[in-house]
C-alpha cells in the first residue's frame, strides 16, 4: 500500500513546474526593498500550516538566522546569508505538495493564498530545500511520512523523495539558501530590527490568541517575538473601525517603544499580513519625530488598517494594491465605485490623529510659540497670519527650522491670496445680482478686512527687504579689513541693479534703484553695463568702445507715462569705486556720461511697434547721476565746471547749457543716509530699528 502511494504521486507531481519555472521567476516582481517578502512568505506558510493541524500540542515556530563568515573586522555583523524555518504545523501532505505543483493554485484561497509565494524564494535565494514530516490517513489507516526535495531551476517533482517516518511527530523545515543580491544587500543584519520587520509585518497574527510561540534564533541567542509584540506594541494598543462608500475597514495603532524603531508608518494589511507602509511624516508633519510617551518613554507609531477591500485589491505577488489614489474619472468629477488609497489613507490619519490628541495638542503648542516668537522677532510681515495660526499650524514640523517656518507662513500667505481673488470673482458677480444684500456688505466687509491684512504683510515684507538692502550697501562701502581697500565700484552696482542685463530679463524685486530716487522705480527701458550697439530696444552705431561702458558700470534708461510717447525723460547712471581720488580735467564721470548721452542722442529707441524714434535734444530731458565718493580730485573738477555745492558738501548740481543736461553728483554717505532717513518711519512702525538703521 505504501509503495502504491508512491507511484500514485507520480503522475499528479509530473510536469507541473518543470517547462516555464525560470521564466515564471522572471516574470515575478520583487523589489529590492522588499527583500524579507520570501521570508514572510514562508513564515506564513508556517502560521497556516499550524493553523491547519488538528494535534493538540504546543506549537512552535523557529526561525534560524545563517550569517557570512566573519570579516576583517570584528565589531562588524556578518551579512545574512540564509533562513531556516521549522514548524510543528501539518506539513507538505499530498494535498499541500499537490497545490505547489500547481501555479496559481487555489488551494488556500479562502485564506488569501495566491499560490505564487514560492516563486519569490527563487527571486532572493539561489535554492530552498524542504524537509517534511506529515501524517497520512490510508484506508482509514494513520501513517507518517516524510518528503523532501530541492527547490531550484532544476526541479523535477518526479525526484522529490518519499518515506516512512514512524514515531516522529509532523513538522516542516524550509531552509533558504544564498541570499542573492541585490536582496541581501537590503536586508537588515541586526535581529532586533529583523525582530520588529517580522513583527510589523505579522501583527494581526500576533495579536490572536491563538498565536503559536515564534522564535528567532541567531548565532544561538534566541529572540521571543511574541515577547517582542508584548514588550512594543500591545500595551498602547488601540482599535478603531471606518467605513467608505460601505466597506469597512479596521485600523490598530502600537506605540512602538524599541529603540530601533523610529519612523511613525501607515501600514496596508491584507489576509493578515503587511503589504504596503507609508512613512506618516510625508501626510501628518507633527509625527516627523519621535513621540513622548506619558510613561516619559520616546515612541514611534504604527497602524495598521485591513478589511476585505484590501483583501481583494492586494496584488497576486503581495507588493503593492491595485487601486489608485485618483482615478482620472474621479479627477473630472466622475463619480465610480473604485476607493482610492488616498481615501483610506485620510481616514486612517484620522483615526491616528485622535488617538494621538492630547499629544499633538501639546506640539501644536509649542509650535505656536516658536511661531510666534519667529514672527515677531524675524519676519514681522507675516503677523496678520498669527490669528489663522490654529488652522495650519499642524502643517509645521515639530523640529522645523526657521526656514521650515518661513516656508510654511510664506506657502501659506500664497495660499490665502489665492483665496482671496478667487472670493473677489464671486463678491462681483453676487453684486451684479444684487438679490441678497445684507449677505454681500457681510461677505464684502469680511473680504476686505483679510485684503487689507494681506495688503500690510505684503508692505511690511518689502519694507524688511529695504532694510536689508541698505544693510548691504553699507557693508559695500567698508574697506577690507586686512587690505585696507574699497571695493569695486560693481559691489555697489549689482546691489542696485544687476550688471549685463536689462528690465527686459531683470525681475522687479530684483533691482532698488530707490535708493537714488524712488522714481527710478518705474521706468520704459532700462539696460545696465550693456554696449549701446548691442541692445535689441535700441539703434545705435556708438563709437564708445564696449569696454568703457563695462568699466564705467553704466546704467541707462528712460521713463514715460502710458499713453505718451515712449520717450519722455532720459537718464543716466555712473557708478565710481569707493575712495576713488584720480580724476582729472580729461578723466572724469561728469565728462564720461556727458559722452554716453551724446552717442544715446544720435541712436534711436524703438516704440511698441518695433519703430525707431530719435532722441532731440529739445523734446527729451535728460539727467545724469554719479554716484560717488567726492573726493579732492573731484571736487576740483566740479567747482571747474560751476557745479553747485550743497551745504553740507556732500553732493553737487548743476545744468551744462551745451549739452542739455541736468545733473547731480551723489556722496556714497549722503546717498546711504538720505536713504536710512526717508525709511526709518517704516522700520520703526515694524520694530526694526536694530543695528545701524
Amino acid at each position: 500500500m505504501r509503495v502504491s502511494k508512491v507511484d500514485q504521486l507520480k503522475p499528479t507531481q509530473a510536469g507541473m513546474l518543470r517547462t516555464n519555472l525560470r521564466n515564471q521567476i522572471r516574470q515575478t516582481p520583487l523589489p529590492k526593498w522588499k527583500s524579507l517578502l520570501p521570508l514572510f512568505e514562508a513564515v506564513m506558510n508556517s502560521f497556516q500550516a499550524i493553523q491547519d493541524s488538528t494535534v493538540g500540542r504546543d506549537h512552535r515556530i523557529t526561525i534560524e538566522v545563517e550569517r557570512e563568515e566573519p570579516g576583517l573586522f570584528a565589531d562588524e555583523t556578518p551579512a545574512v546569508k540564509g533562513f531556516v524555518i521549522t514548524d510543528t504545523g501539518v506539513g507538505f501532505d499530498d494535498d499541500n505538495f499537490e497545490s505547489f505543483n500547481t501555479a496559481y493554485s487555489d488551494h488556500k484561497y479562502d485564506r488569501g493564498g495566491k499560490g505564487l509565494g514560492r516563486f519569490m524564494w527563487l527571486k532572493a535565494f539561489d535554492r530552498v530545500e524542504v524537509d517534511s514530516i506529515f501524517e497520512a490517513n490510508d484506508s482509514g489507516e494513520v501513517t507518517r511520512w516524510r518528503r523532501g526535495f530541492t527547490f531550484d531551476f532544476n526541479y523535477d517533482p518526479e525526484f522529490a523523495s518519499l518515506s516512512q517516518a514512524e514515531g516522529q511527530a509532523s513538522r516542516t523545515v524550509i531552509r533558504l539558501e544564498n541570499f542573492k543580491r541585490p536582496y541581501s544587500a537590503e536586508c537588515p543584519r541586526d535581529v532586533d530590527q529583523l525582530a520588529l520587520r517580522l513583527a510589523e509585518h505579522f501583527i494581526i497574527v500576533l495579536m490572536g490568541p491563538d498565536c503559536p510561540s515564534v522564535d528567532i534564533i541567531d548565532a544561538g541567542v534566541k529572540t521571543s517575538l511574541n515577547k517582542v509584540y508584548r514588550d512594543h506594541f500591545e500595551k498602547y494598543a488601540s482599535e478603531s473601525s471606518f467605513t467608505i462608500r460601505d466597506r469597512t475597514f479596521t485600523i490598530h495603532g502600537f506605540r512602538l517603544t524599541a529603540p530601533r524603531a523610529t519612523k511613525h508608518k501607515l501600514i496596508y494589511a491584507a489576509n493578515s499580513r503587511g503589504v504596503l507602509s507609508e512613512m506618516l511624516d510625508k501626510f501628518v508633519p507633527n509625527l516627523a519625530t519621535k513621540l513622548q510617551n506619558v510613561d516619559g518613554k520616546s515612541f514611534a507609531y504604527l497602524a495598521v488598517v485591513q478589511g476585505d477591500y484590501l483583501n481583494d485589491k492586494v496584488n497576486n505577488f503581495r507588493t503593492d494594491f491595485e487601486m489608485s489614489e485618483d482615478t482620472e474619472e474621479e479627477l473630472l468629477g466622475v463619480v465610480t465605485g473604485e476607493i482610492r488609497r488616498s481615501e483610506i489613507r485620510d481616514a486612517s490619519i484620522e483615526f491616528i490623529e485622535n488617538d494621538l490628541a492630547t499629544l499633538i495638542a501639546t506640539l501644536n503648542e509649542m509650535k505656536t510659540q516658536r511661531v510666534m516668537s519667529f514672527v515677531q522677532t524675524d519676519a514681522p510681515q507675516y503677523k496678520p497670519l498669527l490669528r489663522y495660526l490654529p488652522s495650519f499650524i499642524r502643517d509645521i514640523a515639530p523640529n522645523a527650522s526657521k526656514t521650515d517656518i518661513e516656508f510654511a507662513l510664506h506657502r501659506e500667505l500664497h495660499r490665502r491670496e489665492v483665496a482671496l481673488k478667487r472670493e473677489s470673482g464671486k463678491i462681483l458677480v453676487e453684486a451684479a445680482k444684487l438679490k441678497d444684500y445684507d449677505g454681500y456688505r457681510d461677505r464684502l466687509a469680511e473680504f476686505l478686512e483679510q485684503s487689507n491684512e494681506l495688503g500690510a504683510s505684503a508692505l511690511a515684507q518689502y519694507v524688511m527687504h529695504r532694510k536689508i538692502v541698505i544693510e548691504l550697501f553699507d557693508k559695500a562701502l567698508s574697506a577690507d579689513r586686512k587690505t585696507e581697500k574699497y571695493p569695486l565700484e560693481e559691489a555697489v552696482h549689482n546691489i542696485l541693479f544687476p550688471m549685463r542685463t536689462t528690465d527686459r530679463d531683470t525681475l522687479y524685486s530684483q533691482h532698488n534703484l530707490w535708493m537714488i530716487d524712488e522714481r527710478l522705480t518705474y521706468h520704459w527701458f532700462l539696460s545696465s553695463d550693456k554696449p549701446l550697439k548691442k541692445l535689441d530696444e535700441f539703434q545705435s552705431q556708438s563709437p564708445l568702445r564696449p569696454d568703457l561702458f563695462i568699466f564705467d558700470r553704466k546704467i541707462t534708461f528712460s521713463e514715460g507715462e502710458e499713453g505718451q510717447q515712449p520717450v519722455n525723460s532720459l537718464v543716466v547712471v555712473e557708478f565710481k569705486r569707493p575712495q576713488r581720488d584720480d580724476y582729472s580735467d580729461q578723466e572724469n564721470p561728469l565728462q564720461q556720461v556727458l559722452d554716453q548721452i551724446r552717442d544715446i542722442r544720435k541712436g534711436q529707441v524703438k516704440d511698441e511697434k518695433g519703430r525707431p524714434i530719435t532722441l532731440a535734444y529739445e523734446k527729451v530731458p535728460t539727467f545724469a547721476y554719479i554716484i560717488c565718493d567726492i573726493t579732492p580730485s573731484l571736487r576740483e573738477v566740479l567747482v571747474d565746471r560751476d557745479a553747485t555745492g550743497t551745504p553740507d558738501g556732500l553732493s553737487y548740481y548743476g545744468f551744462h547749457k551745451n549739452h542739455s543736461v541736468y545733473f547731480e553728483v551723489i556722496d556714497y554717505t549722503k546717498l546711504l543716509t538720505d536713504a536710512k532717513k526717508r525709511n526709518r518711519v517704516f522700520f520703526d512702525k515694524l520694530n526694526l530699528m536694530g543695528g545701524k538703521v
